[in-house]
């Protein structure tokens, strides 16, 4: 049996190799890795704890194919971030114009989904039981990007 002990790394074709890579390291933080070689202007990896993102300048840009909520192949792919960090990324994305699909909080986890410079859906998660929230703040929320305020669900 092949053991599996985590990610390490993942990769996509991007429209325009260095607003991507601004957009990751300036909007996101992520840093230009020194474990695998970068290439500029056909690849570049970032750091993204101990996994690795790998930014490839597209070829044939005639054809389209970015993470995407429906149809067949890839969807998404999350970032993990700590619990007490959350409202500041919020508050740090939207004051870049990142356009924020939406915010939710369960319990258990807390996921925004938001987009890159090529239309990717990206995500970021918290655990916040992990993370030691109390339980009062582990409530079901969704947050409204138009209005910038978290309302209740059931």
């Amino acid at each position: 049996m092949i053991k599996i002990t985590g990610i390490d790394h993942v990769a996509f074709n991007v429209r325009d190799l260095d607003k991507t890579v601004k957009f990751y390291t300036e909007v996101l933080g992520l840093k230009i890795t020194d474990r695998e070689p970068s290439k500029p202007g056909v690849e570049y990896f970032l750091d993204c704890g101990p996994s690795l993102l790998g930014i490839i300048q597209a070829q044939d840009l005639t054809i389209n194919h970015p993470f995407a909520h429906e149809g067949l192949g890839a969807n998404h792919f999350s970032f993990r971030v700590h619990s007490n960090d959350w409202e500041a990324m919020i508050k740090d994305l939207e004051s870049k114009g990142v356009k924020i699909e939406y915010a939710k909080k369960r319990p258990k986890s807390w996921s925004l989904y938001f987009y890159d410079v090529d239309g990717n859906k990206l995500e970021a998660t918290a655990w916040p039981l992990e993370d030691g929230v109390p339980e009062n703040k582990r409530v079901k929320e969704i947050y409204d990007s138009k209005t910038k305020s978290w309302k209740t669900y059931l």
